[in-house]
């Protein structure tokens, strides 16, 4: 083989990277875990720092679920937004039947698709119990519905306890 001269190009030899690059060639593979700690962070805050719901909202949920199940006659949904005091007073009401077939079967007294159109304007909470007066209960049109509720926490959740 010729050996290079004067006018004949030489092969260029393998490139070295500088020393700086190393360290940040290495990175690379953390990267990733870093971008996925990040936004478990960034979760975790949004979690953290996200309003809990007041107890009048979680009562206004409570009354609209119930409300919502009782138009649809969903029995087991409706009698599980109810107190057991007051699962049993609507299986009493027939006798025979339970409290989810009762629903399902005749309803629950009340004008259900009026309660769930109605605004609740008004909350009294004392201790675990909860009341709403009919006149604090709002039809669209502004009338009060013909009853008001009554509710007791059970655990961190509103039930039906009695229309009054």
């Amino acid at each position: 083989m010729p050996r290079p001269g004067p006018g004949r190009l030489q092969r260029p030899g393998p490139r070295t990277l500088p020393a700086l690059g190393r360290p940040v060639d290495q990175a690379w593979p953390a990267l990733p875990l870093a971008a996925l700690g990040l936004a478990v962070i960034v979760a975790l805050v949004g979690v953290i720092a996200a309003p809990r719901p007041s107890e009048a909202d979680r009562i206004a949920e409570a009354v609209q679920g119930f409300a919502l199940a009782a138009q649809e006659r969903r029995g087991e949904d409706a009698c599980g937004l109810l107190t057991p005091r007051a699962r049993q007073a609507v299986a009493a009401r027939t006798g025979t039947l339970d409290c989810a077939t009762t629903i399902r079967s005749f309803g629950f007294g009340i004008d259900a698709a009026a309660l769930r159109a109605a605004r609740i304007a008004g909350v009294r909470v004392v201790g675990s119990r909860a009341t709403i007066a009919s006149e604090q209960l709002l039809q669209p049109d502004g009338s009060p519905f013909d009853r008001g509720l009554a509710l007791e926490r059970t655990g961190d959740d509103w039930r039906i306890a009695e229309l009054t």
